[in-house]
């Protein structure tokens, strides 16, 4: 039996055949360009699952048990509709019913963190733990709860909203309309944007150096790597960051105990090391909850992918 899953993300749709050992046989993906017409995208949508189902060899109607679908926002499960997702600026969309005017075997759809977080607990870094968290850190923040195996949406499906959560009262502005979220202060776009100000400030520093006195080109590598290279602002800047993150994970492991938190995205992986500073800073702080593992997430973000494989009733 193969399954089809797919990751609608605000920039690119990515779909991938899967087999019975979720193991991803076939890949495809195509821009989103999510200013486009709704109708127009999931047309796209559905051209792509069923040339990701060839690509496999595949017939869509008779192979492929099913496809699931990650999207950014918050999803009611059981009506198929799209609360609302702030990047794609939608509210009460029948996604499931638009879908299935091009797609005609069963269809199901789920937040995309939701979707990486069952496939981390059943496959990946929080495998064998019945009370877990996922964490993405990268543009955005955004999270699953997975509470006695199985996703916890709360009662209106938008659990897990971390970056949302306020840790500065009045703080930065975030791209959700509030002010100080968490992920004003600890998302990838935060750290660029502290960086620039370092720079701009110390024209002395290893940062305004690596980006030839242009700010513009300031991403969340230059930071890191100006540190690794011993400037004093640049490892405040990192430091800083981390302590944020820190911060934000200490409050989720505060309110929900999880034997568990993984933590997914680019810069974890590629900056060795960092897990231990942020682990290291939420030990200290956590009220007597010692025993929650920090881990860094295994899969990355075919994570949604699997994930969404993994949908049913």
């Amino acid at each position: 039996m193969f399954y089809i899953g797919v990751n609608f993300d605000i920039t690119n749709i990515s779909a991938a055949v899967v087999d019975e050992n979720r193991n991803i046989i076939a890949k495809e993906s195509v821009p989103t360009l999510r200013h486009r017409k709704l109708e127009v995208i999931i047309a796209d949508m559905a051209a792509l699952v069923e040339k990701t189902a060839k690509k496999a060899g595949l017939d869509l109607e008779k192979d492929i048990n099913h496809v699931g679908i990650g999207c950014y926002g918050s999803i009611n499960r059981k009506t198929g509709v799209l609360v609302y997702s702030s990047y794609f600026g939608l509210r009460n969309i029948p996604l499931i019913d638009e879908i299935k005017k091009f797609i005609k075997i069963p269809v199901f759809i789920e937040n995309d963190a939701n979707c990486y977080a069952l496939a981390e607990s059943r496959m990946g870094a929080t495998k064998g733990l019945k009370n877990s968290v996922l964490v993405t850190i990268g543009t955005a923040i955004s999270g699953g709860i997975i509470v006695r195996g199985e996703i916890y949406h709360g009662a209106f499906y938008g659990a897990g909203e971390f970056g949302h959560h306020v840790v500065v009262l009045d703080g930065e502005k975030c791209e959700c309309g509030r002010n100080g979220c968490w992920a004003a202060y600890a998302s990838s776009t935060a750290l660029v944007r502290d960086a620039r100000i370092a720079a701009i400030r110390h024209p002395e520093s290893k940062m305004f150096e690596m980006v030839n006195g242009d700010v513009r080109l300031m991403s969340y590598k230059i930071p890191f790597e100006a540190a690794m290279e011993d400037d004093v602002y640049a490892k405040d800047i990192v430091y800083k960051y981390a302590r944020y993150i820190a911060l934000g994970l200490i409050n989720i492991i505060n309110i929900l105990q999880p034997d568990a938190i993984a933590i997914g995205g680019k810069m974890f992986r590629k900056n060795e090391g960092f897990l231990d500073v942020v682990s290291k800073l939420v030990s200290d702080k956590t009220f007597g909850q010692k025993d929650t593992k920090i881990l860094l997430a295994e899969m990355d973000y075919d994570g949604v992918l699997i994930g969404a494989s993994m949908l049913e009733k």
